[in-house]
């Protein structure tokens, strides 16, 4: 995907005796977003956006070491290039001091300058966009993509996700947090981010005030010929935009919600950052009891974290996996402000979505199954939610309505759109999967956010999951027989069936989401409902949910919703 980046000079921090200025320079390619006000407390500022630092640099994939003969030999290589290249190098510079001494400099100094940098910026995009090609995974590390901010009515918001794609996180940032009446013009946009910047950061005190400035002024000036003008055109590789779009969409869904003490969370970093495991498994458990505070226990170890916070609410006992658990280590800086943190659990292996409230401010933490296992794919939350849509019309009247009001639930965009309530969540979960809208779980609602152009969305996304096309070609054929259905406590179905050969059994809750479930093919012999739910599971819940999905293979939008 072609995604075209102009930036006036770059984000920095500037710092006086009295007062820093933190100046984000937005992409002057899409609409005009700005602020201009000064924080409350910088301090604490700080150690939440440098949290959100730790996520984008975030990279634990597993890579092999190379052998230390190999090591030395290149350092010994490295150190003679080295040599040879400063001894050049010196007498270049003598000669050149020379040759400037004795002339005057050249007149269009300036415009050989520009025309030198634009040689550089065409080699460093067309090596980019190789790269993007040929090797994503390197391209990803080399060149990670600029942070989004979402200047609300209320909140201000940055975006990101980390190296390997499995980690997504968020900053809410009060506006309130911002003293005095303070300047902005809504919308998004992607500010240019560097490693040095997170440097910059570290510079902030309690003692000096300090403005948050997402830069109006790129947006006051003609800036093509200014000399901090930048122009970048990167080929952004298409999980960036599948990753956003299915952590918007997973935010949404019904979980367990489970609240933490902060020391607990403490103590898991703290033992974690002890020990190494040298064998699997490598999970935090979660046992849950209704009217008790959670119990995690650390494998392979067993260690036990008796967690002192508010007892679990949720409709049963049950014990969850989750792994990656290394990938928490962004939260560390966090733990010192923090007054709670809640942990959104979608069940054994799957992802979980960890929620740090601090005075004015909310840090989100999205962590994938593991951590080989990215947003982008092995995921597959088409699978996990369900099958319902929503036809083009109602997609396009809860788009326009949240992109006018800004922020709105189910419920109250229902009542404005005057469609039902299951359709509009579903329009909802089809716009978060475009990048069009994020679910605030402070708010309670969905926020307008647009990270690209829906239809530069949809030619990312793709064609539904293969698993959910073949449920959707066995319920048509009536492949679907019921051998057992029975109503169970708290709205729940249990549900058994034989379906071309297979024997599916599941637990549907009142959301129509899968909430225990088995069959005897392949599929979920060898995954189970880590990657998504088989074809079977899926026609089985298709044949009870009802009809009105079929209409879907008459070519209405793809997709899915829970229900």
């Amino acid at each position: 995907m072609n995604y075209e980046l102009r930036y006036l000079g770059k984000s920095s921090v500037d710092q006086g005796p009295y007062r820093s200025t933190l100046r984000f320079s937005p992409n002057l390619a899409r609409d005009r977003v700005w602020l201009d006000g000064e924080l409350r407390d910088p301090l604490r500022f700080r150690e939440a956006i440098s949290a959100l630092h730790a996520v984008v640099v975030g990279d634990l994939k597993f890579e092999k070491r190379d052998k230390s003969a190999y090591e030395a030999w290149k350092k010994a290589q490295l150190e003679e290039e080295a040599r040879i290249r400063s001894e050049v190098r010196t007498k270049e510079q003598v000669r050149l001091a020379a040759e400037i001494a004795s002339s005057p400099p050249s007149k269009d100094l300036e415009s050989q300058f520009r025309t030198m940098h634009r040689v550089y910026w065409d080699a460093r995009v067309k090596w980019a966009n190789e790269l993007a090609k040929n090797d994503p995974q390197l391209f990803r590390s080399l060149v990670p993509c600029d942070p989004i901010v979402t200047v609300a009515d209320d909140v201000v918001f940055f975006e990101c996700f980390s190296k390997d794609e499995s980690s997504y996180g968020a900053l809410y940032l009060d506006r309130e947090q911002l003293d005095g009446a303070h300047q902005a013009a809504p919308g998004t946009t992607n500010v240019d981010y560097s490693l040095p910047l997170f440097d910059h950061f570290q510079g902030l005190r309690t003692y000096r005030a300090t403005r948050l400035k997402v830069d109006p002024e790129g947006f006051e000036v003609r800036v093509e010929g200014h000399a901090d003008y930048r122009e970048e055109k990167i080929d952004l590789p298409p999980s960036w935009l599948r990753g956003f779009g299915q952590i918007s969409a997973a935010t949404g869904l019904p979980m367990r919600r489970v609240s933490l003490d902060v020391a607990s969370v403490y103590s898991v970093l703290a033992h974690l950052k002890r020990h190494r495991e040298k064998e699997g498994p490598r999970a935090i458990r979660f046992e849950l009891v209704r009217g008790k505070p959670a119990r995690l226990v650390l494998e392979p170890w067993n260690v036990a974290i008796e967690d002192r916070g508010v007892a679990y609410d949720g409709e049963k006992d049950e014990t969850i996996k989750v792994w990656g658990r290394r990938r928490l280590f962004a939260l560390a800086r966090l733990l010192p402000i923090a007054e709670r943190i809640d942990v959104h659990l979608l069940g054994n292996g799957l992802p979980s979505i960890w929620i740090v409230t601090m005075p004015g401010m909310r840090f989100v933490l999205a962590l994938s199954g593991w951590t080989s296992n990215d947003w982008s794919g092995g995921t597959n939350l088409d699978l996990i939610t369900g099958t319902f849509t929503a036809d083009a019309a109602t997609l396009e009247r809860v788009g326009s309505t949240l992109r006018v009001r800004r922020t709105g639930t189910p419920a109250s965009l229902a009542s404005e759109t005057g469609d039902a309530q299951k359709s509009v969540a579903a329009a909802l979960h089809r716009l978060s999967k475009q990048g069009q809208a994020v679910y605030d779980f402070a708010a309670g609602a969905y926020r307008f956010r647009d990270v690209v152009e829906a239809r530069e969305a949809e030619k990312v996304i793709g064609p539904e999951p293969e698993e959910l096309t073949a449920a959707r070609k066995l319920f048509v054929e009536h492949r679907v027989k019921i051998e057992r259905e029975e109503a169970l406590r708290g709205g729940k179905r249990l549900l058994v069936a034989r379906i071309s050969g297979e024997s599916p059994e599941t637990i549907l809750d009142r959301d129509g989401v899968f909430s225990r479930a088995r069959c005897t093919c392949t599929h979920h012999r060898r995954f189970g409902l880590r990657n998504g739910a088989c074809r079977h599971l899926l026609a089985l819940r298709l044949m009870v949910i009802g009809s009105a999905d079929v209409r879907l293979a008459a070519g209405s939008i793809g997709g899915s919703f829970f229900g």
